[in-house]
């Protein structure tokens, strides 16, 4: 199979470049045409494999001219600053040699991806020039899987930790998406198992400030290949912890809003726009 690649100035310049592109949810399927432009303009592609992408289907069906894993250098039990900035520094390195470089990466890379923003520092000292290829986000999918919409309901997208850390209040009118309870309370990355050292207890506590105990609370992974169904697991508020086997690196917490009451509304508000 010849290979038509556009490898031009553009791509081969004095401060290296890296182009960051989101591989979307269900792999082969949410690769779009931007990302695969990418994939094709660079000597190099850097990416974690998933179930339908791997480094034969890259060379033979994008005609990617060489791949590499990133996974062997996220360690499992590792702290996951260390995990961070490994792969940052791999990125760099292979940019400063080859003079380009495509990293693939599943969803969207602003979304929950802590390592682009080394990547995003070592752009501020101009030691690369950085670009971000949008792909289709767990939050998407999930939005979807629950049959939610964030704007007619009103929707906060947070991290556990962060959360915990800043001791933000909740408005339990509000739906919430909280990402990373597989981690709660931890720095460790336990891919293999992730209730270890995983504090759900504190989340649940925290929880409990917002919203009664017999609040109902989902656990959501959206399927990666077929995108029929999505893994999804309910318990209350007070049963969290039943949660913890089925929590993978994958999956997020949703926890539906309380319908807000009419004596809420702002009657001057309403009346303004019915008259508008």
């Amino acid at each position: 199979m010849s290979q038509n690649h556009n490898i031009t100035d553009e791509t081969i310049d004095s401060i290296p470049k890296v182009f960051v592109v989101g591989a979307g949810i269900r792999g082969r399927k949410h690769l779009t045409l931007e990302a695969i432009t990418y994939l094709r303009k660079v000597p190099v592609v850097l990416f974690f494999p998933t179930k339908s992408i791997s480094s034969q289907w890259l060379e033979e069906n994008i005609e990617v001219i060489k791949c590499e894993s990133l996974l062997p250098l996220y360690e499992d039990g590792s702290v996951d600053t260390d995990n961070y900035n490994r792969i940052a520094k791999k990125i760099l390195v292979t940019a400063q040699k080859h003079g380009s470089v495509t990293v693939l990466i599943p969803g969207h890379p602003k979304v929950g991806v802590s390592w682009i923003q080394d990547l995003e520092k070592y752009e501020y000292d101009t030691e690369i020039e950085l670009k971000v290829i949008d792909g289709i986000s767990s939050f998407d999918t999930m939005l979807t899987d629950l049959r939610r919409d964030p704007l007619e309901q009103g929707a906060v997208v947070i991290d556990a930790n962060r959360m915990l850390l800043y001791r933000l209040n909740l408005d339990p009118r509000m739906d919430y998406y909280i990402y990373h309870v597989c981690s709660v309370g931890t720095s460790r990355t336990h891919v293999s198992n992730p209730s270890l050292d995983n504090r759900l207890d504190l989340l649940k506590s925290w929880l409990l400030r917002s919203f009664p105990s017999d609040h109902e609370v989902t656990l959501v992974q959206s399927d990666i290949i077929s995108g029929d169904r999505s893994a999804v697991e309910t318990c209350l508020l007070k049963e969290l912890e039943k949660l913890a086997s089925s929590i993978t690196f994958a999956t997020s917490l949703f926890i539906r809003g309380v319908q807000p009451s009419f004596e809420s509304l702002d009657k001057e508000f309403l009346a303004m726009v019915k008259q508008n």
